[in-house]
């Protein structure tokens, strides 16, 4: 008996002694940076520039009879006036009628393009808040340090800053080494099938084939949003897919008073329960894995040392991040039921009832996979599951986070942004960056703007907002990126 125990304490010993070397030697592997300090001639004109943008109403309809064709036609004589050097400089396409492509030739054609993407379009205020907003939504008041209004963070912003970026360097007269696309869709809300989609197949067909690309999706989390308690930014290297399943559920119609054992709408409840309870499985792999490994190390030593031996621990990781709504999504395709209907009357069994779920695909399933796990879930014949509206999409290929590329997206910001982090990441929602997976291996997601806590809830939402020292930093932060790319 002796000898067990002994030998069972000598197997903790060596298993603890592995835990804790592992923990030492996890760390991260971090760039040797320095501050770059970039000053703007002038801090004022650009922040106008933004202001004028954003009271101009590009806003995007599902029902596309809704849209003002003359407010996008509008924003592009806006760009045309606030940016002469580039139009003077730079080869520009209209693609669709409202989208645009602009070409800065690079001096050496054997190093593959590099493309900024941005768009244009805005979302809808939702009706009913408009009296929410501190300033109204399409005011573009500058006040309090802030310029507010719909699409300051998604994403004229960025698209503005990019802009201005340019311009600069083109007054400045430089010449970047690698061909620079700008393409800037007007359709990114609701998918971008006619601007980012034909801008693609129009490169495609040009034989164009990119390095990498550069969009939204992931932003720089503050102290207070951060894990590491330390600023953050999150380079996407993926967006999840989606598709919507419509369930619907048959039964026998007729009068309340005598109801079959099985009606449409218990069938219905029981698929939803089925669906909420048996969840798609999750996984700790691909960009999830990824963003661990980067800021595992600067973590408190107890999460450190648990991320440092995921051979030990990951299903205890796997259970503490389902526990989280925003980190269940990043380790699983997701399950959201979000409309049923079903009945006329309270006392008419209704013969048939459906709902809506909506799932937004984890990288390495698929809406196939989706489908075929809904089935067998469900597994029942007086159910019917199809596709609801557009065709699902697949979740977007994974980016490199080893990249040349990569890395001096990661060196730009440090350069610009000291003491933060960076790590690779994944979107949870969607991006034009998904069309441009056909011309490019790299298509990264990341807008140079530092989110708090409350600032989540403004993309899409009331008050949203962009402060002005962080839109200056964003020029600066495009400029040098611009300078760290352009060359081999």
């Amino acid at each position: 008996m002796k000898k067990i125990i002994a030998a069972g304490l000598c197997i903790l010993a060596i298993l603890i002694a592995i835990l804790l070397v592992n923990t030492w030697r996890y760390k991260a592997e971090t760039p040797s940076v320095s501050e770059v300090t970039l000053l703007l001639a002038d801090e004022t004109a650009p922040v106008e520039r933004l202001a004028a943008a954003i009271r101009i109403k590009t806003i995007s309809f599902e029902d596309e009879t809704h849209m003002d064709t003359h407010a996008f036609v509008s924003f592009h004589r806006f760009l045309e006036d606030a940016f002469p050097a580039i139009h003077e400089q730079l080869d520009r396409n209209m693609i669709h009628d409202y989208s645009l492509l602009y070409k800065w030739e690079g001096s050496n054609p054997a190093l593959k393009p590099m493309a900024l993407l941005a768009h244009f379009d805005v979302v809808p205020v939702e009706p009913g808040t408009e009296n929410s907003w501190t300033h109204p939504a399409f005011s573009g008041e500058i006040a309090d340090g802030f310029v507010w209004g719909r699409g300051t963070l998604d994403m004229k912003a960025s698209l503005l800053a990019i802009m201005e970026s340019i311009e600069i360097l083109v007054q400045q007269g430089f010449q970047p080494e690698r061909t620079l696309y700008l393409a800037l869709g007007h359709d990114e809300e609701t998918g971008g099938l006619k601007g980012a989609a034909n801008i693609v197949s129009l490169l495609k067909k040009n034989g164009v084939e990119l390095a990498f690309t550069l969009d939204e999706g992931m932003f720089i989390l503050d102290k207070e949003l951060s894990p590491s308690k330390k600023p953050l930014a999150i380079i996407g290297l993926a967006e999840k897919g989606y598709v919507t399943l419509r369930i619907t559920a048959k039964g026998q119609g007729g009068h309340s008073s005598m109801p079959p054992a099985k009606t449409a709408l218990g069938s219905l409840g029981r698929a939803i329960a089925a669906l909420e309870k048996n969840q798609m499985p999750s996984s700790l792999a691909g960009p999830v894995k990824y963003l661990f490994d980067a800021i595992g190390p600067d973590l408190p030593f107890g999460q450190k040392l648990v991320f440092a031996n995921q051979w030990a621990f990951k299903p205890l990781i796997l259970k503490i991040l389902e526990k989280m709504k925003t980190t269940n999504a990043m380790i699983r395709t997701t399950t959201a039921p979000t409309v049923i209907s079903g009945g006329v009357k309270a006392n008419v069994l209704p013969a048939s009832a459906y709902a809506l779920v909506n799932f937004r695909i984890l990288p390495g399933d698929t809406v196939k996979e989706v489908i075929t796990h809904v089935q067998n879930v469900i597994d029942d014949p007086d159910i019917e599951i199809s596709i609801e509206g557009k065709e699902g999409i697949d979740p977007s290929p994974v980016s490199s986070p080893t990249a040349e590329d990569f890395r001096q997206i990661q060196r730009t910001i440090m350069e610009i942004f000291p003491g933060t982090g960076v790590a690779p990441g994944l979107v949870m929602a969607g991006t034009d960056s998904k069309h441009y997976t056909r011309i490019s291996d790299n298509c990264y997601r990341f807008a140079p703007f530092v989110l708090g806590p409350e600032d989540t809830f403004r993309i899409h939402g009331t008050n949203e907002r962009v402060l002005i020292k962080n839109y200056l930093d964003a020029i600066r932060y495009y400029t040098q990126l611009i300078k760290n790319t352009s060359k081999k």
